[in-house]
């Protein structure tokens, strides 16, 4: 069995076909649409027009509060505007005469670990997926808690700071790539609507604004991304190093959270970031840090490691809940 997979993000669309033993036989990318349900639909059809006749189906990975076996979309994350209280399977299996199945996108990336990666070897463990935003997913007994309205697992609302109660404390703001692109526009002046998911960072900034400095100057128009944000804080740029600190100490506090309220085996980092390979060292010597200063019982410490499916984590997942909806 083979699906054609997709894993929506809020800058770009991975997707690739998947076979039922983990294989993954290509992945490309496509501009993320998020114009309209219109758009995201045809985005699918596109591809699947090009690949019908070598998959068995249609599987996606999707942001926001998704009920994976009615196929509603109920909010959040960055296609709610345009898929909020859409049956996503419908949408999708009518437009395209194909089996369609749908898991929130953090979900995704822990079924792929459980089913044959870095967590296929324990009972209990946590996801984090570290990209545009922060997804993730808790695993019980071997299978994904969904929880109360399907929202086990959305890290990204977390709280890692305290600023009085603001969008800022929470955790997509502090360890999402969106969200450190938004920091390092305020700080070096750089004009947000050349950045990857413009129209995002120019909504959240009537929200954020005020709390970074206005510049004299119009802003530059230079467009960064996650390689170039790692490469200013390798040569010790210092705004660069400011973000940084505050994702190392927000990924502390997220991490030390998930690990006393669930107690997972493992808490395994995936998503486009696990690809740096000083992040988790460096996590880990700041939550080595925490232990000592707070004085936290080694019972209590997080087994921290990198996911085996790294970006392609959700693309993965993505098949494994086709399998579970329709069988192998």
């Amino acid at each position: 069995m083979k699906c054609l997979v997709f894993d929506f993000g809020g800058s770009s669309v991975k997707y690739g076909i998947v076979d039922d033993q983990a294989r993954l036989i290509f992945t490309d990318k496509l501009p993320a649409p998020l114009g309209s349900a219109e758009a995201f639909v045809q985005t699918i059809k596109g591809q699947y027009e090009r690949y019908e006749t070598e998959v068995d189906g249609i599987a996606l990975s999707l942001p926001g509060i998704v009920d994976s076996e009615t196929g509603f979309h109920h909010g959040s994350g960055a296609y709610s505007q345009i898929l909020k209280e859409k049956n996503v399977i419908e949408l999708v299996s009518q437009a395209c005469g194909a089996k369609t199945a749908v898991e929130n996108d953090g979900k995704c990336g822990a079924l792929s670990e459980a089913w044959t990666g870095a967590l296929s070897d324990v009972t209990d463990g946590a996801v984090l997926i570290l990209g545009t935003g922060v997804g993730g997913g808790v695993i019980i007994d071997k299978k994904i808690h969904r929880g109360l309205n399907f929202s086990a697992g959305e890290f990204s609302f977390t709280l890692t700071k305290f600023n009085g109660y603001t969008i800022t404390d929470e955790a997509w703001v502090n360890m999402g790539i969106v969200g450190m692109t938004y920091k390092l526009c305020k700080w070096k002046n750089l004009d947000l609507s050349v950045q990857d998911a413009g129209d995002t960072l120019i909504k959240y900034d009537k929200l954020l604004k005020a709390d970074y400095p206005v510049h004299e100057q119009s802003p530059q128009k230079i467009k960064i991304n996650g390689k170039q944000i790692f490469k200013w804080i390798e040569e010790g740029d210092p705004d660069a190093q400011r973000v940084y600190e505050e994702f190392l100490k927000s990924a502390v506090m997220l991490i030390h959270n998930i690990q006393t309220c669930f107690a997972p085996a493992k808490i395994i980092i995936g998503g486009g970031l696990s690809r740096v390979e000083r992040l988790i060292p460096d996590i880990n010597m700041e939550l080595k840090q925490f232990y000592a200063k707070c004085c936290i019982p080694d019972t209590l410490h997080a087994n921290l490691q990198k996911s085996r499916y790294l970006e392609e984590c959700n693309l993965l997942g993505a098949m494994y809940s086709f399998m579970d909806r329709y069988g192998r």
